[in-house]
């Protein structure tokens, strides 16, 4: 995590244009979710041309071209503060997870990779989170306000905007707002599945991403 805890967004698009630099990539497909999707989209805004199409569930982008004023009292960011970090073991950490939500709607094998690899050993044997609450909150907190949806119009690319039917975040209607000023924008709608849509259901997804970015032959 940056140890200056500066997670304003806009560096979070400039992350992505470093590794596909680093890596040499040419008109790459980009595919991300929730603060992934605003990424590719950041990236894509400021270095137009970089990726050949984008596919994006449920991207944090608020329809606003002015950023809104940050809001200390935001309850995905005071969650995150009051988030309990450290569990006995791993085997603690899942259990406690897939009894309640908001991750008791993983599949099974996608919370599995978030606990054995989302947590780190501590000296006591106790586990903690990577992520820690201060860090986690101050990224909810930026993600207000970047100024993805302020540049949309500078995305010529195919992007689909994929979300779940049974969102409460980024569902279709604010979606729609998005496509609106994409010059290629397309709309899908995943039956069943909410925010967490990638991690809920992952080969739904998987099969809406060939769909979308790998169509049949007319």
């Amino acid at each position: 995590m940056a140890a200056d805890l500066d997670f304003d967004w806009v560096g979070f698009g400039t992350d992505i244009l470093t590794a596909v630099d680093a890596f040499g990539l040419d008109g790459a497909v980009g595919i991300g979710h929730s603060c992934g999707g605003a990424a590719l989209l950041l990236a894509e805004e400021a270095r137009p041309g970089t990726f050949s199409a984008l596919y994006c569930f449920e991207p944090v982008v608020l329809p606003f071209d002015d950023s809104p004023t940050p809001n200390p009292s935001d309850p995905l960011a005071r969650g995150a503060r009051q988030r309990r970090e450290i569990f006995a073991s791993r085997q603690d950490a899942y259990a406690n997870y897939a009894s309640k939500p908001p991750l008791n709607v993983l599949d099974p094998e996608a919370l599995a990779a978030y606990v054995e690899f989302g947590f780190e050993d501590l000296p006591d044997g106790t586990v903690r989170l990577r992520c820690r609450g201060e860090s986690e909150a101050l990224i909810y907190e930026g993600g207000f306000r970047h100024p993805a949806f302020s540049r949309l119009a500078t995305v010529n690319c195919p992007v689909v905007l994929a979300c779940g039917a049974e969102s409460y975040s980024f569902g279709p209607a604010a979606l729609e707002l998005l496509v609106e000023r994409l010059a290629k924008g397309h709309l899908e709608v995943l039956l069943g599945l909410g925010h967490f849509g990638p991690l809920e259901q992952p080969s739904v997804v998987a099969d809406s991403v060939i769909r979308a970015l790998d169509p049949p032959p007319a």
